[in-house]
């Protein structure tokens, strides 16, 4: 039997992802991080992006992976989301001091940055779950989201995750 007890508490989940992320999850997680910092993170084509930004309190350069749900090959426009919501450490910091510097794919740039609004985010997570049914059935299982293929689960998720927009803030010419 699985529920075994260590001084009163209940053992935690294998993977402990749902209100915050376990040792397992930020492991796997992370693992694109080494392939940018090798300068192999154009393997990733436009999946994954690295963030690089700023610590809120100490200035310090920090870096971040996210899976890209919405990429613009025009405008370079790239969207991604805090799947543990609005206090994790990245969102506080960029909302504290815009992120410094985008890496995707080949590209690198200093971006111009916004956070999405509630339709704004909607569509974007509309768009990814019909391009991506699998992929948004096994990320909500897994970190606990809830139901995303009901509007109202949807509409419920986006409130209390942030969506963030990055595009180059000075665009190459024509």
């Amino acid at each position: 039997m699985m529920s075994t007890l260590k001084a009163g508490r209940r053992a935690k989940p294998l993977l402990g992802v749902r209100r915050q992320p376990g040792r397992l999850a930020l492991a796997v997680f992370r693992l694109p991080l080494p392939l940018y910092q090798r300068g192999w993170g154009w393997l990733l084509g436009h999946t994954f992006l690295l963030v690089t930004h700023a610590g809120r309190k100490t200035g310090k350069r920090r870096e971040t992976v996210a899976m890209t749900l919405a990429y613009d090959p025009q405008t370079q426009e790239a969207v991604i989301l805090s799947g543990w919501g609005p206090n994790t450490d990245w969102i506080r910091n960029i909302r504290a001091r815009p992120a410094v510097q985008i890496q995707i794919g080949r590209e690198s740039y200093t971006p111009e940055q916004r956070f999405l609004s509630e339709d704004e985010s909607v569509a974007v997570v509309v768009e990814f779950r019909r391009q991506h049914p699998r992929r948004v059935r096994l990320a909500a299982r897994i970190l606990g989201w809830g139901d995303l293929s009901s509007d109202t689960g949807m509409r419920d998720f986006v409130r209390s995750h942030p969506f963030v927009s990055f595009r180059p803030a000075h665009p190459a010419p024509p």
